[in-house]
């Protein structure tokens, strides 16, 4: 295996040279940062991380636990966000996945300890208020998706209300005035945060609100959740009459879709159509194909990675906002 002195003897330069390069000093004159990439790449060099580690009292490293985030396809973008900053800035990022049938945030966070990380990112599976282990006090760490319930650490969030108000004033600017708006479960941030921001939409268009109806279509019984959204559609397009349905979730709108498919509906000229999420192909695959809030995940994970490497310690809460993806469903 090539070592750091055989490419300092390739380059012509000295070890400490090879070392700067490596870590991406930017004092480097332009001249031996080229002969020790272009000695890197012919010797088919690789840094020995676990040495580098050894010899700083700092480890490069950085840990972020994904509360089921892998179970959510489009939360992996917060992972991908954090992952692009520190590969960047030439830190790692270590992935730990907890649950709370099989691995504990308690056990990953001591994990992470044991390799000695410089900060933690703790990343939800959807937007909603957590009890935040202490543990996670003891050094630099931010929240994504998510707040602690003592509201003790920094954390990036979707700006819920914003995405609402944006969809909804499309729908209202494009022509429709009586909208029902099928919502996630009512307990959840996300849902709380939409709800208010369809209702401040129909304010700022001095629309009666007797032309809004909201339902919560994603209820908790003793197994859990379970959606209710094809019966509630069904029931609102008969006794409602809207002439607009806004979806909390792509594969909500999918449900919607078939119901009035079913009914003899059709997406646009009959009801318009909109949602949130932005959901990988989903909003591709419908047709006509979704208009939909894209959820800002990947930025998310940028913030929270540029939160820790900056030292920051202020207690923010900060917000990303959505992106409306035009398409064809109204």
């Amino acid at each position: 295996m090539v070592n750091i002195k055989q490419v300092a003897a390739h380059a012509g330069v000295s070890f400490k040279t090879v070392s700067r390069v490596v870590n991406k000093d930017p004092t480097v004159k332009k001249i031996n940062q080229e002969k020790v990439l272009k000695a890197i790449e012919e010797l088919g060099y690789r840094p020995n991380r676990a040495a580098s580690i050894t010899r700083r009292k700092q480890s490069g490293v950085f840990g972020l636990i994904a509360d089921e985030l892998l179970k959510t396809p489009f939360t992996f973008d917060i992972i991908r966000g954090a992952q692009d900053i520190a590969w960047e800035q030439n830190k790692e990022l270590m992935v730990l996945n907890v649950n709370e049938k099989r691995f504990s945030a308690e056990k990953a966070i001591e994990h992470l300890f044991e390799h000695r990380v410089e900060g933690i990112i703790y990343a939800s599976m959807y937007h909603r208020v957590l009890d935040i282990p202490d543990e996670l006090l003891k050094i630099p760490a931010v929240l994504v998706n998510c707040s602690a319930i003592k509201e003790n650490l920094a954390c990036v969030i979707p700006d819920e209300v914003q995405a609402a108000e944006t969809i909804t004033n499309s729908l209202i600017e494009k022509g429709y005035k009586r909208i029902a708006f099928l919502n996630l479960n009512e307990n959840i941030a996300a849902a709380k945060g939409r709800k208010q921001g369809v209702i401040n939409a129909f304010q700022q268009n001095n629309l009666p609100m007797q032309d809004l109806y909201i339902e919560s279509v994603i209820i908790e019984d003793k197994n859990g959740e379970k959606s209710i959204a094809r019966e509630a559609t069904r029931r609102v397009i008969n006794t409602f009459n809207p002439d607009a349905i806004l979806c909390g979730q792509d594969f909500m709108a999918v449900e919607v879709y078939f119901i009035m498919q079913a009914m003899g509906y059709s997406v646009k000229q009959d009801i318009g159509i909109g949602s949130f999420d932005d959901w990988e192909n989903t909003p591709q695959l419908l047709q006509p194909m979704l208009t939909t809030m894209a959820l800002p995940h990947y930025k998310m994970g940028q913030w929270a990675m540029n939160y820790l490497l900056a030292g920051r310690k202020d207690i923010v809460k900060h917000k990303e906002q959505f992106k409306l993806i035009e398409r064809e469903s109204f």
